[in-house]
């Protein structure tokens, strides 16, 4: 009998903490994290994102996400860091729910959480989610039907859905967002005070989906968003006023020059390699370079096929700088670049996180046993 009470006692004392405590998932006091900068980065795993301090190499904190999140997007000014993602009454199957919810930076515990329509795509890459005119999360959705899930951050309420017939990615430009479309263009939608779609134009065709297609992913330069096509023609999206401006594109396999990187390397047409990988590519405006991860061998339905070498060029010359080969037979899955004055290129290979100096490709240190998708947490 005094069993019974004493389980009984213990079950009502948890009821209420929960009750209490409703976004923490396990019970307790909540640690607070260590003051932040432009060096920290989350590696997103499956259900978990960790953040990371690439100058200590330590986590200081983890954010609790669906196996459905693709995702993170840091709201630091906000304080808040937010996640899309699909839950299911039966852990992987039953009734679908899916929720936009904002972490507290300090605490890194759930504090919001808003319900959207259980449309998002539980695939991709940090382009999937995108944060518009520091006021609004739009979220990517496929059905197949492609539309955009706007919440209205202010209001933390669900406003409308957008429809992006043909297109992918979230990428926030000028007083909205672009995104790549299957026609060969870049898609601008302006979005209002109100969250709601205020008026939508395209740049002329550059790209020929059936030929050299330009991947969903890109990375923020200075002025815009860097595009990749598979084939490895690099171009720069800006919003001017009304219109989309696309760069002229360059090669990562240029045409045989003579000339000879700083390892020696021949400059030459490297037909047998590719770009690939989870996140393939990152570009960094303050050191002036763009870090593509290659393998060798395969047609363009290897794009996400991890590499064994990272190539890193600089921007200015539009030449290969140095090829960084990975050792002992690993391959590399995500790059990325910090986004600061004194930036930092991580690389996720096998199991680990490598941290180097993006101009050099010099090591700084291994953070061991610590995989999956990096990024930053500060873009500016």
């Amino acid at each position: 009998m005094f069993l019974r009470l004493l389980l009984t006692v213990i079950v009502t004392a948890s009821a209420a903490s929960a009750t209490a405590q409703p976004w923490d998932t396990v019970l307790g006091d909540a640690l607070d994290m260590p003051e932040t900068d432009p060096h920290w980065v989350s590696v997103r795993g499956r259900g978990v994102a960790y953040l990371l301090d690439a100058d200590s190499g330590r986590v200081g904190g983890t954010l609790d996400i669906s196996n459905f999140t693709p995702a993170v997007r840091p709201a630091m000014d906000r304080e808040r860091i937010y996640a899309y993602g699909s839950f299911y009454t039966r852990g992987t199957y039953g009734d679908r729910t899916d929720v936009l919810i904002g972490f507290d930076t300090n605490t890194t515990l759930p504090v919001s959480e808003v319900e959207i329509p259980p449309k998002a795509a539980g695939i991709g890459n940090p382009g999937m989610i995108g944060l518009i005119n520091d006021r609004f999360i739009g979220v990517w959705n496929i059905t197949p039907a492609i539309t955009v899930s706007i919440v209205d951050l202010d209001s933390n309420e669900f406003v409308t859905e957008i429809s992006i017939p043909n297109c992918a990615g979230v990428y926030p430009a000028g007083e909205g967002f672009i995104s790549s479309c299957a026609n060969g263009t870049i898609q601008y939608v302006e979005i209002d005070s109100n969250g709601e779609e205020a008026e939508r134009f395209s740049s002329e065709v550059f790209f020929d989906l059936f030929e050299d297609p330009v991947l969903d992913y890109a990375v923020p330069s200075n002025d815009g968003w860097v595009f990749m096509t598979m084939e490895g023609m690099v171009y720069e999206a800006q919003v001017n006023g009304d219109e989309v401006a696309i760069s002229g594109g360059w090669p990562i396999n240029p045409p045989d020059t003579g000339a000879t990187d700083r390892n020696g390397m021949p400059l030459s047409n490297d037909d047998d390699w590719r770009l690939g990988g989870r996140q393939p590519y990152a570009y960094s405006s303050n050191s002036e370079v763009l870090a593509v991860i290659m393998h060798q061998g395969g047609g363009q339905e290897t794009f996400e096929d991890p590499g064994t070498e990272v190539w890193v060029f600089s921007t200015v010359s539009q030449h290969r700088g140095y090829r960084l080969a990975m050792e002992d037979g690993r391959m590399v899955n995500s790059v990325q670049i910090t986004q600061d004055d004194d930036p930092l290129m991580l690389l996720s290979v096998g199991s680990d996180i490598e941290v180097r100096e993006p101009v050099t490709g010099r090591l700084v240190r291994t953070i061991e046993n610590l995989s999956g998708t990096i990024q930053n947490l500060y873009t500016d």
